[in-house]
């Protein structure tokens, strides 16, 4: 009999990390800073400021009470970020590199652009409970994605979502969302106006929101281009049919 039956077999199973991804920026002036936004992070705490305040420029659509003492989720996430480069200008030159567990990204770009690649993924993981329909395609980050690359990816998370979710399947809905987050980001404006020296942070946020508003209006156009691609004829199927 093997030596190994009657023992006891224990099965190493690899314990699964918290997801992460890290931003690293290095300014002109030679100055660095890290963030890592992790996805299943712990409430923001310690003395926060008071533009994080729930009631203050609270959204007109926001489900939270306002508990005493309360605070916005997704602002109290941005505290750090806002601290860092609220005396920038959006215009400033910055490098960038983005380290995920899959990929590593990098480019050279102003600081506006830059800050609304990581304030948008520190957004959509926050526990702000609209921003949270966000979540899926923080999964699927893509830093600096064109525009028909953010029209796929979300058209791609909303139909998955419904078929996961045993609902019809089509673009209803998409007009909604876009119109929720559209409110939020008016809201949130007011929030980071009180907050900044100068407009990178602004600016980011305002990015952020003018690629909603245009991936709302672009669906169409850009499902007409995206629907060629499946109306693709793979190479040697014309020829295959005509020796038929």
């Amino acid at each position: 009999m093997p030596s190994w039956l009657g023992r006891q077999i224990v099965i190493l199973v690899p314990i699964a990390l918290k997801k992460k991804i890290i931003y690293l920026f290095r300014l002109e002036s030679g100055v660095g800073h890290r963030f890592d936004v992790e996805f299943d992070r712990p409430p923001a705490g310690g003395n926060l400021p008071e533009w994080t305040r729930l009631e203050a420029d609270k959204c007109p659509h926001c489900p939270l009470g306002n508990a005493p003492g309360a605070h916005c989720p997704a602002a109290a996430d941005l505290v750090p970020l806002v601290e860092k480069f609220s005396a920038l200008s959006s215009v400033d030159r910055i490098e960038v590199h983005v380290v995920t567990p899959q990929y590593e990204a990098r480019k050279h770009t102003d600081t506006q652009t830059a800050l609304s690649a990581v304030m948008g993924l520190i957004l959509a993981t926050s526990a702000c409970p609209i921003l949270g329909r966000m979540r899926p395609l923080a999964h699927m980050h893509m830093p600096f994605a064109t525009e028909t690359e953010r029209v796929y990816r979300i058209v791609s998370m909303h139909l998955l979502g419904c078929f996961l979710r045993g609902e019809p399947v089509g673009l209803d809905g998409l007009d909604e969302f876009f119109s929720a987050i559209d409110r939020l980001n008016h809201a949130f404006f007011a929030r980071l106006s009180r907050a900044v020296q100068r407009d990178a942070s602004i600016n980011a946020l305002l990015a952020l929101h003018s690629r909603s508003m245009v991936a709302s209006m672009s669906i169409e156009p850009e499902m007409e281009n995206i629907r060629a691609w499946f109306q693709h004829t793979p190479a040697g199927d014309s020829a295959a049919r005509s020796s038929e």
